[in-house]
């Protein structure tokens, strides 16, 4: 059945029907007392549950990159889990003051009331994302000393130059450039303007750590891969856009043998 419906309809207005065939039950419970006519109730039950189960968790798989996937598996359901224990103590206790058949309706009528996000947030924008993996480009700095996977914080640092009359054009893609940066493994990212030189930008991100860095590498898509180098096009310096890497060395500062002495 889920096959030949999805085949029909798109996944975010899967899910609003299959809702929506929720909202009805919840009704139908509401007001209906027949032992018989119940449990047909409750099988439609089921079959709205599974079709808007189904269609968000195949949603999040879509947009998951492969490595990340399994941590978004453990996050969804542990806050299901999470979000049916806490549902159960307040609609239980909702029963208990105000009568099943009412909270029945309040639950219907929220549930209602809820299904105008999914115009707003729609799920179908999943179907059409890219996550293949780019081509992990050669390694080409020439460090002075390899570092060990553990050592860090890395700093990592672009700068470039630009043509104010296309500033706007490029802060849109700075901003994008900026959620690919944290969302595969930077937790610190900022834009810094030269206030010596003018339209010089700098871009500095922090990453955990040298196996950080080179996870990041590792972790790009072929469509992020793509949009960061439809950036650097807008660099117009005479020199070009390169990559600076720093490694973090405060502990050297309280090691009697640090490097820096």
């Amino acid at each position: 059945m889920i096959p030949w419906v999805r085949a029909r309809y798109s996944s975010n207005r899967i899910t609003i029907i299959a809702n929506l065939i929720v909202v009805a039950v919840y009704l139908l419970m509401a007001f209906v007392h027949d032992d018989l006519a119940l449990i047909f109730v409750a099988a439609l039950a089921g079959v709205g549950w599974t079709l808007s189960a189904a269609e968000l968790w195949v949603a999040s798989q879509r947009a998951a990159p492969p490595w990340a996937r399994g941590r978004m598996n453990a996050t969804i359901i542990m806050a299901s889990q999470g979000a049916m224990a806490l549902g159960g103590i307040i609609w239980g206790t909702s029963a208990v003051e105000v009568g099943v058949s009412y909270t029945l309706i309040a639950a219907a009528f929220l549930l209602l009331i809820s299904l105008t996000l999914a115009v707003r947030f729609s799920i179908d924008f999943t179907g059409a994302l890219d996550l293949e993996p780019a081509r992990v480009t050669t390694f080409s700095h020439k460090l002075l000393e390899l570092p060990q996977p553990q050592d860090g914080p890395v700093l990592i640092t672009y700068e470039f130059e630009i043509d104010p009359k296309r500033g706007r054009e490029l802060l849109g893609l700075i901003r994008e450039i900026r959620l690919i940066h944290l969302r595969n493994g930077a937790f610190n990212w900022h834009l810094h303007e030269d206030l010596e030189r003018s339209n010089i930008f700098r871009i500095e991100m922090m990453l955990p750590s040298w196996s950080g860095y080179l996870l990041q590498r590792e972790r790009l898509t072929k469509a992020e891969r793509e949009l960061i180098d439809r950036a650097k096009t807008y660099h117009i310096g005479s020199h070009p856009l390169g990559e600076r890497i720093f490694l973090c060395v405060n502990k050297e500062l309280h090691t009697p043998d640090s490097r820096l002495v």
